[in-house]
C-alpha cells in the first residue's frame, strides 16, 4: 500500500466519523423533539378551564359591573361599554385558532 491510499484511507476513517456523529447528534435531537412533544396529553389543564367560575379576576370582575361601575371605571380606567368594545374589537387578535380542533379559550 503506498502512501497517497494510506492518507486516503485515514481521510475516509475521518469522514465516516464525522459523519457518525453528525447523525448522532440529528438522531439525539429528534428523539427530544419528540419527547417534548408527547409530553404535552392535555389541550387545556382542568383548573384552567374553571377558572371563569372560580377564579378572582373573572368574579371580581363580574361584581364590579353588576354592583359597582364606578369602581369598574377606577380599575379598568374605562367605563363597562367602552371595555366591551375593545374586547370585541380586538376578539379576533385573542382567539386561539388550535391546529386539531380543540376549543380556544376565548369562545369566537
Amino acid at each position: 500500500m503506498d502512501r497517497i491510499d494510506l492518507v486516503l484511507m485515514l481521510m475516509q476513517q475521518h469522514m465516516n466519523q464525522a459523519l457518525h456523529a453528525h447523525q448522532y447528534i440529528v438522531d439525539r435531537r429528534r428523539r427530544r423533539r419528540l419527547r417534548r412533544r408527547a409530553a404535552r396529553s392535555i389541550w387545556v389543564r382542568n383548573w384552567i378551564s374553571r377558572r371563569p367560575e372560580h377564579g378572582l379576576y373573572d368574579c371580581l370582575m363580574v361584581e364590579l359591573r353588576n354592583e359597582d361601575p364606578r369602581a369598574f371605571q377606577n380599575f379598568m380606567r374605562m367605563p363597562p361599554d367602552m371595555f366591551d368594545e375593545v374586547v370585541e374589537r380586538l376578539r379576533p387578535a385573542l382567539t386561539k385558532r388550535p391546529p386539531t380542533g380543540e376549543h380556544p379559550l376565548i369562545q369566537a
